[in-house]
């Protein structure tokens, strides 16, 4: 009985026989074949000048990378170590170049200067064209406007104590929790932007507890506090001024 269903499953006629010899035939010249197919490779060719060409402005872009690199870094350590009290209105040209600036902000400076224009107060040098806010900011703190001509009437009294006493122009001082924009913007460093966010600073917290706090200000740089700490005075809080 087990031999007879054996014998169904594995006996094939003559037919089925030939049909899987021709089977087993393809898969063996599909298999053999392809290693008898010589394999065709894609050759390569390098033109060596224009290699060499390429080579070379890559070196050079990266050489001159790099010593762009250096140049800058000189640059600014040259920049933060120039700096030093110096009038805008009577500034040499290699005065302003000690000061780190490039030839044609001098340039824009002196057109001003020669067109009868004057800086009044140290803020007044934000305004020249090309002058970076960065470079604006480390230059005001040393900026002292120590003569005012004739144009100048706005500064009568400043003028007459130069003239008389051949001093630099002094800061009144602020009350740093009732002073306005305005009396924030008269101080050196200190313009327009700086004058109305110490106020709006002041506001939010209520009213500054010390001196020391108005260097919390954004944007207030430490050379800028240290320049017009001189001139606050803290008599009392936000709150009580405006209780009065």
């Amino acid at each position: 009985m087990i031999k007879s269903i054996w014998k169904d499953y594995f006996t094939f006629s003559k037919k089925e026989r030939n049909a899987v010899f021709i089977l087993l035939t393809i898969l063996a010249v599909t298999i053999v074949v392809p290693y008898f197919i010589p394999e065709k490779k894609l050759r390569i060719t390098i033109d060596e000048d224009l290699q060499q060409q390429l080579d070379q402005y890559l070196a050079k872009r990266s050489s001159v990378a790099i010593r762009d690199s250096v140049v800058d870094s000189v640059a600014a350590v040259e920049r933060s170590s120039a700096l030093f009290e110096f009038d805008p209105n009577t500034l040499s040209k290699e005065g302003f170049k000690k000061l780190g600036l490039s030839d044609k902000v001098i340039q824009t400076i002196f057109n001003y200067r020669n067109k009868g224009g004057y800086f009044k107060v140290p803020a007044d040098i934000r305004k020249v064209y090309g002058l970076s806010s960065t470079d604006a900011e480390r230059l005001v703190p040393y900026i002292r406007i120590a003569s005012f001509n004739n144009k100048q009437k706005s500064y009568p009294q400043e003028k007459r104590d130069d003239e008389n006493n051949h001093a630099p122009r002094s800061y009144k001082k602020i009350e740093i929790n009732t002073a306005t924009a305005d009396e924030w913007k008269s101080l050196p460093g200190i313009g327009e932007i700086l004058g109305n966010r110490i106020v709006k600073f002041r506001n939010a917290i209520g009213g500054f507890k010390s001196v020391d706090q108005v260097r919390k200000t954004y944007g207030l740089s430490d050379s800028t506090f240290k320049a017009i700490m001189p001139y606050l005075v803290l008599t009392g809080s936000l709150g009580d001024s405006m209780k009065k």
